[in-house]
């Protein structure tokens, strides 16, 4: 297999250092109040060298939030997939999302920016963010579906389950941003998981 030339790494190295800046920036500051020299002092690069990889605030905006979400969204399909039960795979839904965002709280920011500005200027969106979202909400329809079919759990509407469970999600991370002390993430989405597998699972489920 050739070893990827030179000129590649480096590029590789350089936009992904400038992703990461661009998230702490447009975190802290949202996309409005944000700079390309605001993002090339946080790199610790020239703001020329901004503009050779990415042509505009815009572009280098979407660049970094869809990085971020495709990272997010392996990872969390990954753990899923692994999961015995539904039961398991929320828990690992949860704690995937819960985790990441732990470590990335100014990208939960634009995220959350995102999300809100889709639901009311879906004209505006980029192309890319909705899809991934929506895989996401399919996955999760789809594990409640099979639960239900195998008996798992009692019969739910598997759409509106799947969107409260995301919804909860999206909760948790956001009182974890609050606050200044916060308890450990797998206490925290087992008290959460618990209280969802209550309102879905069958009389015989529940002795967990």
């Amino acid at each position: 297999m050739p070893r990827p030339r030179r000129s590649a790494v480096l590029t590789a190295f350089r936009t992904s250092a400038l992703l990461d800046a661009a998230r702490r920036v447009f975190g802290k500051s949202g996309f409005e109040a944000a700079t390309i020299a605001e993002i090339a002092r946080e790199a610790g690069v020239a703001k020329g060298t901004v503009y050779l990889y990415y042509r505009s605030k815009r572009s280098i905006y979407w660049a970094a939030l869809r990085e971020g979400i495709a990272e997010l969204d392996a990872r969390t399909r990954k753990r899923v997939r692994r999961a015995a039960t539904l039961h398991d795979a929320i828990r690992e839904f949860i704690l995937t999302k819960v985790e990441y965002f732990d470590e990335r709280r100014d990208f939960f920011r634009i995220y959350v920016q995102e999300l809100s500005g889709q639901a009311v200027r879906p004209q505006f969106g980029h192309a890319d963010f909705k899809p991934l979202y929506q895989r996401q909400l399919r996955g999760l329809q789809t594990a409640v579906t099979a639960a239900i079919d195998r008996g798992e759990i009692r019969r739910v509407d598997a759409s509106r389950a799947a969107g409260a469970i995301v919804d909860l999600t999206r909760g948790v991370v956001s009182r974890r941003l609050m606050r200044r002390r916060r308890a450990r993430a797998a206490a925290e989405v087992d008290a959460v998981v618990d209280l969802i597998w209550r309102g879905l699972a069958s009389k015989g489920s529940l002795k967990r």
